[in-house]
């Protein structure tokens, strides 16, 4: 399965965020840590990692304060 899209950042090939050539989901990208590409090399790939399991972290210390405190 594909998906297509259209960047407002990218004008012609270059990415106007970073000024370098638009390559999704590298570091500076806005979809940067935020989709998962089918690419598994993309740098996105792990920082969505990454930033899901932070949040995993702190919903689990969120239950442990609220059990801990009697609910």
């Amino acid at each position: 399965m594909s998906g297509g899209w259209t960047c407002s950042h990218q004008i012609g090939n270059i990415c106007n965020l970073i000024d370098k050539a638009c390559e999704p989901g590298t570091k500076g990208c806005t979809l940067y840590g935020k989709a998962l590409f089918s690419n598994p090399s993309s740098p996105s790939n792990e920082a969505l990692e990454r930033r899901e399991e932070m949040r995993r972290k702190k919903e689990l210390e969120a239950l442990i304060k609220k059990a801990g405190s009697g609910f």
